[in-house]
């Protein structure tokens, strides 16, 4: 009797078990299910969610203030304003402030001209630039081929003394005006700044409207007298174009 009861205790245990075991295999199965969705091959790894997330999260900026440290030195404050069209193209548009063109100076010496002085004045630039990402990432690290249309006017006065001893003062200008093509790269040092290389070639056209000493006959008294002669010129030659540009992002 003892030995019955023993064996029937057994085996209701032992269907317990197995009903047990039954039940959490289903549950892992719905449980897994529900984890892979509709498409059960799909797998997250937490690498590509992340990397996913960050590129969401740098491609919110679509539009820039551009600044250009490099301009400096050729007398240019630029400021402008870049707008992401796409992700292959942007284009850029800008204004800016002109004072005393080291680089020009150092070429043609136009602030040492004799008995005379050079006082720079403030004038005005203006550019526009589209850029063109083969790969698709403007606004991103990367290269791009951009189109390039530059103009800088420079304004100063030139005071002389005359021969009669008063003083006299012409207003001079050279303005450059700049087409051509450069290739640049880009890089994303953080999250709302891109720094900006670029380099590249063009015709550059000068106007100039400067005073220059000459020795002009006199037919009155017979002999060359020197002054100062203000004059326009032209000129169109090929330009090397390049720098570096400082880009802040915002949405």
């Amino acid at each position: 009797m003892n030995m019955n009861r023993f064996l029937v205790a057994l085996a209701f245990l032992g269907f317990l078990g197995v009903e047990a075991n039954a039940q959490a295999v289903i549950v892992r199965k719905r449980q897994l299910n529900t984890d892979s969705g509709t498409n059960p091959s799909v797998r997250y790894s937490p690498s590509s969610s992340s990397s996913r997330i960050g590129n969401m999260y740098y491609s919110r900026y679509n539009h820039a203030i551009k600044i250009s440290p490099a301009a400096l030195i050729a007398g240019e404050i630029p400021i402008s304003y870049e707008l992401k069209v796409s992700d292959y193209l942007t284009v850029e548009a800008g204004l800016g402030i002109t004072t005393y063109n080291v680089t020009e100076d150092l070429i043609r010496g136009y602030s040492v001209r004799g008995d005379g002085e050079t006082v720079s004045k403030v004038s005005y630039s203006t550019l526009f630039n589209t850029k063109f990402f083969p790969e698709g990432n403007s606004f991103q690290d990367g290269y791009y081929i951009a189109f390039n249309l530059n103009l800088r006017n420079y304004v100063q006065d030139f005071t002389t003394l005359d021969n009669f001893g008063t003083d006299t003062t012409v207003n001079e200008f050279f303005r450059w005006a700049d087409i051509g093509f450069t290739t640049g790269l880009q890089s994303r040092p953080s999250e709302k700044m891109i720094i900006d290389w670029y380099i590249g070639a063009g015709i550059r056209q000068k106007n100039r409207s400067t005073t220059d000493y000459e020795q002009v006959f006199d037919p009155i008294s017979g002999i060359y007298q020197g002054q100062y002669i203000l004059q326009q010129k032209t000129s169109v030659a090929p330009a090397l174009l390049g720098g570096v540009k400082i880009s802040l992002l915002f949405r």
